[in-house]
């Protein structure tokens, strides 16, 4: 199949899940094309276009250029201009080239700068396929609008104040915009069940699980000999999102003598300070890490004594499946798509929302380093069985008379899908 790949991402979980994909379309045998805007030059470690057979970057620079270094740095402001009529104009341009191209599928991630992208409604009479990590949770959660809220108060003075007025008077529009764009989406394909179901609150849309998965190839344990560090560990951006701050009151609470430290893996631009000051003066050791590449992340999982997966409301959390894969316990909230990833008792521990019962969590494990070691295993045994690809036959050519759900396994397949029996078993 000849498929187009769109996406808008900075460094971070969405971008790796857009890499792994396309990789294994690739593989497959699917030509590829990739098609991106020019807002996010660095990739980091998991970049797509050195495998494409084609590359198309657009260059989006809105008043002639005159905002291109705020926008490649993450500042879109005035977003009441730039996350409208010129965001829809590239988006047009983008389609009408796809078309002209002739592609069997187009798959889109989200887009960074708006949720589902423009692009959906610019692609009439192409098979497409939104891969929905999550709807914009800014319009649907109060906790994350009043992070961006305080984000934007940071600005100077006046200036912080005029940025929230704005966000305000836009943050409406942007939801509307994301929900028609979401909805012209020929298959919405989401990563949990629990993805599905925020999908079908926030869109009125059914939505196909399509579980990410790992290569148990390269996600593998450690050798025997190798041993644990007295450490934990946990990956990615934003940080308030991940709850980076939430183990790190947790592991304060342990007792010094058996306190462990923090390993945080983060994008290259994120900034760490709050979180190392935080880290100090509760007086918890961390080492912060930042753009590391894929053999750098499996030595770090197979050295921890546990993953902590503290992230509120996370779709799916990638990071649970990949430390389960490298033998190493999962420790996550007891929300989101973690109850679909982590059995617990068996392969981690699922904890509630708070430091005391992480702590307790945490401690049990550097207490039991048999519990440990039998969590990992059962962890590595039941990512084999549950989460490794399973790819089903496809017929080489796609029929185009045929309902769209043809296009959508023939795309699908790169993302690694469980069985439909499978998918059951975990509902129940």
């Amino acid at each position: 199949m000849r498929i187009a790949i769109y996406e808008n991402l900075p460094p971070g979980g969405a971008q790796r899940t857009s890499y792994e994909i396309g990789r294994e379309l690739i593989r497959l045998g699917n030509r590829v094309d990739l098609f991106r805007l020019s807002t996010y030059p660095d990739k980091g470690p998991f970049d797509l276009a050195s495998q494409a057979e084609y590359v198309h970057v657009a260059q989006f620079d809105p008043l002639f250029g005159a905002l291109r270094s705020r926008i490649r740095s993450g500042h879109f402001a005035p977003r009441s201009f730039t996350l409208f009529g010129p965001l829809q104009a590239v988006h047009r341009r983008l389609g009408e080239l796809i078309k002209s191209r002739g592609y069997d599928a187009v798959l889109l991630h989200p887009d960074a700068m708006t949720g589902a992208p423009y692009l959906l409604a610019f692609l009439e009479g192409v098979p497409t396929v939104y891969y929905c990590q999550e709807p914009p949770r800014i319009s649907t959660e109060q906790t994350v609008l009043d992070q961006h809220r305080r984000n934007l108060r940071r600005s100077p003075a006046i200036i912080g104040r005029v940025r929230v007025l704005e966000d305000i008077a836009i943050l409406g529009r942007i939801a509307r915009a994301d929900l028609h764009n979401a909805r012209m989406a020929r298959v919405i394909a989401v990563n949990s069940i629990y993805s599905r179901e925020r999908v079908w609150a926030a869109y009125k849309r059914n939505a196909t699980v399509c579980y990410l998965g790992i290569d148990a190839d390269r996600f593998t344990p450690g050798a025997e000999h190798i041993g644990r560090r007295r450490e934990v560990l946990s990956f990615g951006a934003p940080m308030e999102a991940k709850g980076h701050d939430l183990i790190v009151d947790a592991l304060g609470l342990m007792p010094p003598e058996r306190r462990l430290g923090f390993r945080v893996v983060l994008p290259q631009t994120a900034d760490s300070a709050r979180l190392e000051a935080l880290a100090r003066a509760g007086g918890v050791v961390i080492e912060v890490e930042r753009g590391l590449p894929e053999a750098d992340i499996v030595e770090r999982y197979r050295c921890a004594l546990a993953t902590v997966a503290a992230g509120r409301l996370e779709p799916f959390g990638l990071t649970a499946i990949e430390s389960m894969a490298c033998g190493t316990p999962v420790v996550a909230l007891r929300e989101g798509g973690f109850r679909e990833s982590v059995l617990d008792g068996e392969t981690g521990i699922l904890v509630e929302p708070d430091a005391v019962s992480m702590a307790a969590a945490l401690d049990r494990l550097a207490g039991d380093p048999a519990l440990s070691a039998r969590m990992g295993q059962a962890g590595r045994k039941d990512v084999v069985a549950r989460w490794i690809e399973r790819i089903r036959r496809m017929n080489p050519r796609l029929d185009r008379r045929k309902y769209v759900q043809d296009v959508f396994e023939h795309v699908a397949c790169g993302v690694r899908l469980t069985s439909k029996r499978g998918e059951r078993r975990i509902a129940q």
